[in-house]
């Protein structure tokens, strides 16, 4: 038998296929809130900016949804804490219609009645606000501090006008009330994570070059992400955030380091197990799926994991990146190459569910065949025979699934390239039709 195969990717241990952009993994673009103080500041009154609408109650009428994300919330340990965050969801939504000082649009003024209130406190408070928050995409992340009395006083800003930020927000509500009436009905978790996974990545782009928002804002938002098309990994993750939990799906966050940069991904809870997901990373030319919903020894393959908060004792030693919420993922059930793949257990007994399978994938003009190899199965061997040395199983398989093709184009058997994914002992298959 003539040796088909014509090339195999390599791949890292973890996955990630080298051949291929995976998004911000070499340039990570995260912009961590930054204090300026100012002591014994006065405040401009903030009673004539422009008040701008919450965003729209948008749900999916087939999937249950409170619409609420408070991780962040439940995260703040202090009183204090806790009415700032609050006074924060007031003043967010107050924007000036003139630049002030910093060059960004002041919004109303946080007031915080705690003298020994610390800019680490509000540096907690502001994350875990605009964490929870992704619809107010906004703010700057940059914010002013200051004392009145026996009060702290927080300034935040905006990017934009009162009355640009209208129209803006008019914008991402159409955009994504379109996206939400178009998911299909009764879909269960999983597939219905899949379909949000895969429309962010259809309708963005990794934003080159951009890695503070002095190059672009809005690529670190979902704005950027959902209606610009373009965004890095923040916007991406903010954007799978609210768009999940639109959909009764809880979705957080995970901060970390990809590559020795910083890098924001998110955690999501399928059927009562939590998983990691990486959207940013899965966005290459094929999406490979290679970050769909790994455990902790999964992503730290290639991710560091930052602090959780809880964890650290002294609150005022926090550096810019750890975590607010942070869940234990321990299960596998619902990573793609455990749902997707085809198991090969027995070469010859997975005769038949492999030719079943592949049928199937031609009649969808599939262009990924995912094998997932039984751990019992030598993983080295069991390419060699499959691809690279007699008995050839895989051409076997593919020649036997085109003899029951009645429909669309058969597989070509003389073009076969795989992708190794040696960690999940899978194998990517790319399918071409003639």
């Amino acid at each position: 038998m003539i040796n088909k195969f014509k090339r195999i990717l390599a791949c890292t241990a973890a996955g990630m296929i080298i051949v291929l952009s995976s998004g911000c993994s070499l340039n990570e673009a995260v912009d961590n809130i930054k204090g300026d103080v100012f002591e014994n500041v006065k405040f401009d009154d903030d009673s004539s900016y422009t008040s701008v609408p919450a965003a729209e109650s948008i749900d999916c009428e087939y999937y249950e949804s409170n619409g609420e994300i408070t991780f962040g919330y439940d995260s703040l340990y202090t009183e204090s804490q806790i009415n700032c965050y609050k006074s924060i969801g007031k003043a967010v939504y107050r924007i000036s219609e003139e630049k002030g000082d910093t060059g960004f649009y002041p919004v109303g003024k946080v007031t915080v009645s705690d003298k020994d209130f610390t800019e680490k406190d509000m540096d907690i408070c502001i994350k875990a606000y605009t964490m929870d928050h992704p619809e107010v995409f906004w703010l700057t992340n940059r914010y002013s501090y200051g004392s009145m009395g026996n009060k702290a006083v927080i300034q935040l800003y905006s990017y934009v006008s009162g009355k640009e930020c209208q129209k803006y927000i008019e914008t991402l509500n159409n955009t994504i009330d379109e996206i939400v009436t178009n998911i299909p009905s009764g879909l269960k978790q999983y597939h219905l994570e899949k379909y949000i996974h895969n429309t962010v990545l259809e309708n963005c782009t990794y934003a080159t070059g951009v890695t503070t928002s002095d190059d672009g804002w809005e690529e670190f938002t979902v704005y950027g992400a959902l209606v610009n098309g373009r965004a890095v990994c923040e916007g991406y993750a903010h954007s799978m955030c609210l768009l999940l939990n639109k959909v009764g799906i809880d979705c957080y966050y995970a901060n970390g380091y990809g590559e020795n940069s910083p890098h924001m991904w998110n955690t999501v809870n399928i059927d009562g197990n939590w998983y990691h997901l990486d959207s940013t990373w899965d966005d290459n030319e094929n999406a490979y799926f290679n970050y769909f919903n790994l455990d902790d020894d999964q992503i730290k393959e290639d991710h560091m994991i930052s602090p959780l908060l809880d964890d650290i004792k002294d609150k005022e030693s926090l550096g810019d990146v750890y975590n607010l919420y942070l869940p234990e993922c321990s299960s596998d059930s619902a990573n793609f190459f455990v749902v997707e793949s085809t198991y090969i257990y027995d070469f010859e007994e997975s005769n038949d569910i492999m030719v079943h399978d592949l049928v199937e994938a031609a009649n969808n003009n599939d262009k990924l065949f995912t094998v997932k190899i039984d751990s019992a199965i030598n993983f080295d061997n069991a390419i060699d025979v499959l691809f690279n040395k007699e008995p050839y199983y895989m051409f076997d398989y593919i020649s036997q699934a085109n003899k029951q093709i009645s429909t669309g184009s058969k597989i070509n058997d003389s073009n076969v390239s795989i992708i190794i994914l040696e960690n999940f002992n899978a194998v990517v298959v790319q399918l071409e039709y003639k």
